[in-house]
């Protein structure tokens, strides 16, 4: 079996970019595959996402650090699922980082 790789991200040629919050960077996995997107988060201690949703699930799993979604904590391994729609907040409660798998493209805050 002999398939060509459709899409590669390599760990030290990964583009690295800010948001609009403070202490939350991230990098895309897989920006333009349809329908969803692919990427890494990263936060410092204290980075914070404001209340937002997804017009699709969201699936998160923390690779490392330690985090507030809503009012659960989760740490390093831990996976969560969000159903379209479920309005969420991140808060690192330590530096850390997870990957992040979206259904649909776009995110609504508020």
């Amino acid at each position: 079996m002999n398939q060509t790789i459709s899409a590669m991200s390599r760990d030290n040629e990964r583009e690295w970019y800010d948001t609009p919050y403070a202490g939350v960077r991230f990098s895309w996995l897989s920006e333009h595959t349809e329908p969803g997107r692919a990427a890494v988060l990263r936060f410092e201690c204290g980075g914070r996402l404001p209340v937002h949703y997804h017009p699709g699930w969201e699936q998160i799993f923390i690779l490392e650090g330690q985090f507030q979604i809503n009012d659960q904590i989760f740490s390093r391994h831990d996976f969560v699922f969000l159903s379209a729609g479920t309005r969420h907040s991140v808060e690192a409660l330590t530096a850390g980082s997870y990957l992040t798998l979206a259904e649909k493209e776009g995110v609504d805050i508020g």
